[in-house]
């Protein structure tokens, strides 16, 4: 094989260094102009979640994150087989190498891109979403084992939490954990169980029954807090649960589990401080079982 055919465009590298850097593949056969673009797009993913952090929106960062990672993927998958048909189409033609065709321009792009990512991934995990999986049923039936969500970590140390809203926080006792509950109470709300039945504020929160549970043990409810509607479980002795009136800290929040009879809830260890709260839980990413629950948590 003469020196030239030895040069020519493999179409397995091209794919290999476009997964490893997108666009890399296209610079290795000598389309420098359309690889920069998508390497360009493929970097510009960061930049805009980043973005969407600092303006402190906690309404569209499921949104533009969700869309960006979408575009992400599909650009990569896209620069991968173009590479490989770009390469595949040059098969067997000799391919005279461009000054940027050397080992030191791909290792910088390499180098470029791989902190890049990691620095990416753990800024988002810290201050954007995190995924979490389920592994009780203290939340069931909103929140079954082996589902897998997203929690929204935006801004949380500042934000104002509501009623009904899905919370994941550290307990004092396993600093390691993290729980998944229900607000109930905000700070100076006075919460009390009566029978089973939350009074908030001296009010007992709306319920409406809905029927047996899938195992026929428990009961379904509806229960309405804070404008939000959620289903409970309610067990033969959950109905004689009382406990008496607590007025929740300044700073804290009380939290319950939707499977109310199995659920380690501030009804064991109080309320908990905001700043024990990591995230929200807002998208069921993963359902156990049915796929109808993926979404929007309730």
């Amino acid at each position: 094989m003469s020196s030239s055919l030895s040069l020519e465009r493999k179409p397995w590298v091209a794919a290999s260094l476009s997964m490893l850097c997108c666009g890399l593949g296209q610079i290795y056969c000598g389309r420098a102009g359309r690889g920069l673009v998508l390497y360009s797009l493929s970097m510009m993913f960061g930049p805009l979640v980043v973005a969407t952090v600092l303006s402190g929106s906690s309404v569209i960062w499921l949104v533009v994150f969700l869309v960006n990672l979408a575009a992400v993927v599909v650009v990569t998958l896209w620069s991968i087989f173009d590479a490989h048909g770009i390469a595949k189409r040059m098969a067997g033609q000799p391919y005279e190498p461009r000054d940027y065709n050397h080992p030191a321009v791909y290792w910088l792009m390499a180098l470029v891109t791989v902190p890049y990512a990691l620095g990416l991934a753990l800024f988002l995990r810290a201050n954007v979403v995190e995924a979490f999986a389920i592994p009780s049923s203290s939340m069931a039936p909103t929140l079954i084992p082996g589902d897998r969500l997203l929690a929204n970590k935006l801004g949380i140390g500042a934000r104002h939490l509501e009623r009904g809203e899905l919370v994941i926080f550290r307990y004092s006792a396993n600093r390691q954990q993290r729980y998944v509950k229900r607000i109930i109470g905000l700070p100076g709300d006075t919460v009390e169980l009566r029978d089973g039945e939350v009074i908030l504020n001296g009010q007992p929160l709306k319920r409406e029954p809905i029927g047996p549970s899938a195992t026929g043990d428990k009961q379904l409810v509806y229960e309405w807090n804070g404008g939000r509607r959620y289903q409970i479980l309610i067990g033969p002795d959950d109905d004689g649960v009382d406990m008496s009136p607590q007025t929740v800290p300044d700073g804290a929040y009380f939290v319950l589990g939707d499977n109310r009879g199995q659920s380690l809830d501030s009804r064991k260890f109080n309320a908990v401080p905001h700043g024990e709260i990591v995230g929200v839980a807002t998208y069921l990413y993963w359902p156990a079982g049915n796929t109808d629950r993926f979404g929007v948590i309730p």
